[in-house]
């Protein structure tokens, strides 16, 4: 039986987090945990650091 497949997008929304790469691993480790319990496989994870959800300046969420 194949399993769901699903992306992980994260991003880091300060220099701060982009330059300590603060949160970013923490956020696939808990997207990766959700989709284990929903039966999910994961086919990628898209990363950004140092994106802001406000600008367009976003090319892999683009």
């Amino acid at each position: 039986m194949s399993h769901a497949r699903a992306a992980i997008y994260v991003r880091g929304s300060t220099v701060r987090q982009a330059e300590r790469n603060l949160s970013l691993p923490d956020q696939i480790s808990q997207c990766r945990a959700y989709y284990d319990r929903q039966g999910l496989e994961v086919a990628e994870v898209f990363s950004e650091p140092g994106a802001s959800a406000l600008g367009e300046g976003r090319p892999v969420f683009q």
